[in-house]
């Protein structure tokens, strides 16, 4: 089933902030009246400086609820600091402009944030200079109306976004996207939730993931030495295992032969990947029944989403290469990916000519 997105990604947020600006820089400049007197003078400069810092700031940014405040309240501070406060339309029509600028930040409640404080500053102005009259005191409801709007419309795309990407509590309906000894996501189930995971990062910047590629050390010995029914044995329950070390909201699933992979969401520090990677070492340790107790161990490699590796698949080749390095000092441990050890230095220049082509947008 296709599920519709929203319209517009991060990398046209720059050139829509930009209008938006642009728009407001002709509200303000047009009422400006010369000679300009020092206020205006330092209201211009900040306004361009705001201006220089929406072209200028990289791409990861430009989303950002500190940077979008920033601008919005920014610009805000600069109009009401020039020309006080008044419903006259223009006037009202650059609040509005600017309120427009807010509903880009990403989350309903730093939206409501921004907009707060840009009407109660609005507010305050109109208090000051009129004391809300009744000809006003209007200004302030429809405001809120507006805010209520883009609420809505910003809470609307959020639940859209979350249901492409969310994890299923239920186990697959259909066999072949599991596999059959394991009962874990196949290699292409698995693919196919970290391109929805990809894809909700195009939409949401801030949103920070880890790939964590796991490859059995001592597996192949049991294998040979017991017979296939006994390394079967050892997959499932190592499966269980890993299962039980996930977080609410990850994904493991089987890569391929004694391979598994990890995909863990909402990653806000390294060190929540590397409990995961602890507490499965630690739990490995424990002996496992197959008529006489073996023991297996892990070599994994954790690679994390950043603008160096923009698709999945080059995610998990980086986890892939930092696995075989775990594996080269020694096995039974985590490695985390670093481009300069685990990233051919030809893909490393691809990816920093496509990191400042994106920059830009």
């Amino acid at each position: 089933m296709n599920h519709p997105l929203p319209l517009i990604r991060p990398s046209h947020v720059r050139l829509y902030l930009l209008l938006l600006q642009s728009m407001f820089i002709v509200l303000y400049a047009f009422h400006l009246v010369s000679p300009l007197s020092r206020m205006q003078a330092l209201g211009g400069s900040a306004v361009a400086t705001l201006t220089l810092l929406l072209v200028t700031i990289p791409r990861r940014f430009i989303e950002t609820p500190w940077f979008i405040g920033l601008v919005t309240l920014g610009n805000a501070s600069v109009l009401f600091l020039t020309f006080g406060a008044s419903t006259e339309l223009w006037l009202f029509g650059a609040v509005v402009v600017l309120l427009t600028m807010a509903s880009y930040v990403p989350t309903i409640i730093d939206f409501s944030a921004v907009s707060s404080l840009l009407i109660a500053e609005y507010g305050l102005i109109l208090y000051r200079e009129t004391h809300l009259d009744a000809d006003t005191v209007w200004a302030l409801p429809l405001l809120l109306c507006l805010t209520l709007a883009f609420v809505s419309k910003i809470s609307t795309a959020q639940a859209e976004i979350q249901r492409i990407v969310k994890m299923e509590d239920q186990p697959p309906q259909h066999r072949t996207q599991a596999d059959l000894l394991t009962g874990l996501p196949n290699r292409a189930q698995f693919l196919e939730r970290l391109a929805r995971v990809v894809q909700y990062v195009n939409y949401n910047p801030t949103f920070r993931f880890a790939v964590m590629f796991v490859d059995l050390d001592g597996f192949k010995p049991i294998n040979d030495r017991l017979g296939h029914k006994a390394g079967d044995a050892v997959l499932r329950h190592v499966a269980r295992i890993f299962q039980s070390c996930l977080r609410q909201g990850d994904l493991v699933g089987r890569y391929g032969g004694d391979e598994f992979i990890f995909l863990l969401n909402q990653v806000n520090h390294p060190s929540e990947a590397t409990e995961v990677a602890e507490r499965v070492l630690t739990r490995l340790q424990a002996p496992i029944n197959v008529g006489e107790p073996v023991t297996v161990g892990a070599s994994i490699g954790i690679a994390f989403n950043t603008n160096m590796n923009e698709t999945g698949e080059e995610l998990i080749r980086d986890a892939d290469q930092a696995m075989y390095r775990a594996k080269a000092q020694g096995k039974n441990r985590y490695v985390l990916c670093h481009p300069s050890q685990d990233v051919p230095a030809s893909d490393q220049i691809q990816r920093w000519k496509r990191m400042m082509q994106l920059k830009w947008y």
